[in-house]
């Protein structure tokens, strides 16, 4: 890597910044209870960011040998780049990286599971749903990650870390009648999960749960928001806390820093250091070290996620969320240059067990999955789409599922006027197609606009 910066500072370069990128990957699929996918990938490449005349420029090579092409390619591309005024990461940087947080990021589990063993997890967890009931459509995958990464800039930052990733998750479809009923769990991060076993009971309950329908009556509505519910729609706030969406202008929270967004017994943490978070890391892929931070305290809006750029743009600190990320298939993207991303997320719980917020609703609708949420404006805050499970209370208790039930809301409403309580247990969750572990509480919530056909 420090040929690479050498030949970029000899060909004009005033400053550099090298990625380099080694990852092996192993993924099992099962579908409809059989076998449909087993691949063992391996990606290895270089990615430069330097700095000439002031313009950024930016190449990649998947070729050991071809790093003469590289500097001149990112030679080239700065001629049409963007001005830029920050720093790459140096020194410093490299002194705030955590030896201790290093040794939960790789889990020597992870790294010697096989593919008989990965391919025996799924089949289990199909074997055990089907025994429940043998109509089941099932599914279930396995992967596993083993990532190095290595940063080192002309400032002086120089720096690698190892990580394993682990991924499983279990569901599957039950058709009966003109009823069609989708359950399913998911788990990912840096270790070996300890409930694989707990999500195939939970999708087990949730099927039971599920088999009986019940209509709803539409307008709003007291709504109970499971921790899988909350990680959807808080893909909206991830918009609203974003430092470049923030520089454009276009976020709702722009210029608002220090001031009361939620309800006081809101407070939120993106955590990059978080035990044992699919996205946490000893630093970022710019060298800056990872951390917890500080997003919502007590309501009040205290920080926004910050790659170096919009740090600069912004005249705030890097917070560690400068990522090349594949969004939709969790995994680094070489050719892309850091952007500022979440990680972990988590929201503080309240004082009322779940038991006793359910008990006390009276009649609603509790929401445990949001399909097509994207398709809302997420910049604004604004959410909407199709409960793609959830179930009726009446007098505190659940009487069924219901169907053809769509939600909407805006999250800054949701959380600073409709917000009656938050449940004492914060629970791990983790959303297929996006980064991060997160932990949420249940949230109870009153006047929830739901709109049902039934």
């Amino acid at each position: 890597m420090r040929e690479i910066i050498e030949k970029a500072l000899a060909k004009g370069a005033e400053r550099c910044e090298v990625f380099y990128l080694n990852s092996l990957a192993t993924e099992v699929e099962f579908e409809a209870s059989k076998l449909k996918n087993l691949s063992n990938t391996e990606e290895t490449g270089f990615a430069l960011r330097l700095v000439k005349d002031r313009r950024m420029g930016f190449a990649t090579t998947t070729k050991a040998d071809g790093l003469d092409r590289l500097v001149d390619d990112a030679i080239a591309t700065s001629a049409c780049g963007e001005t830029v005024k920050f720093a790459f990461a140096g020194a410093s940087d490299a002194a705030g990286v955590s030896d201790v947080a290093g040794s939960k990021l790789v889990d020597e589990r992870v790294k010697d599971l096989s593919i008989e063993e990965m391919m025996k997890r799924s089949e289990d967890a199909i074997a055990k749903i089907l025994d429940y009931e043998g109509e089941i459509n099932a599914e279930s995958g396995t992967k596993r990650r083993i990532q190095t990464m290595s940063v080192a800039t002309s400032e002086g930052f120089e720096s690698t870390q190892e990580r394993t990733l682990y991924q499983f998750y279990v569901g599957g479809r039950l058709i009966e009648g003109d009823n069609m009923l989708d359950a399913g769990g998911y788990y990912g991060g840096t270790t070996m999960d300890a409930g694989g076993s707990k999500l195939v009971d939970e999708t087990i309950e949730d099927f039971r749960n599920g088999r009986t329908n019940v209509n709803v009556t539409g307008g709003p509505t007291t709504v109970i928001l499971t921790p899988r519910a909350v990680a959807d729609v808080m893909l909206t706030m991830n918009y609203g806390v974003d430092g470049s969406i923030v520089d454009r202008g276009i976020s709702p929270l722009t210029g608002k820093l220090g001031e009361t967004i939620f309800d006081e017994r809101v407070s939120l943490y993106d955590d990059g250091l978080m035990e044992p978070g699919y996205s946490s890391a000893l630093f970022d892929d710019e060298g800056v070290p990872m951390q917890r931070t500080t997003l919502v305290e007590n309501g009040v809006l205290r920080s926004f996620l910050t790659a170096l750029r919009t740090a600069a743009k912004l005249d705030l600190p890097a917070t560690g969320n400068g990522l090349k990320l594949k969004r939709l298939v969790q995994t680094k993207d070489l050719g892309k240059m850091p952007a500022s991303e979440i990680t972990n997320w988590e929201m503080t719980g309240g004082d009322t067990p779940y038991a006793e917020l359910l008990a006390g609703v009276g009649d609603g609708v509790i929401v445990d999955s949001i399909m097509g949420i994207m398709m809302g404006n997420l910049v604004a805050g604004d959410f909407s789409g199709n409960v793609a499970f959830g179930f009726k209370v009446e007098g505190g208790k659940i009487v069924g599922r219901v169907k053809d039930t769509m939600i909407a809301g805006n999250i800054y409403k949701l959380l600073k006027d409709q917000l009656v309580d938050l449940s004492s247990e914060v629970t791990r969750v983790g959303l297929m197609g996006f980064i991060g572990s997160h932990h949420y509480p249940h949230l109870l919530l009153r006047d929830v606009s739901i709109s049902s056909k039934g």
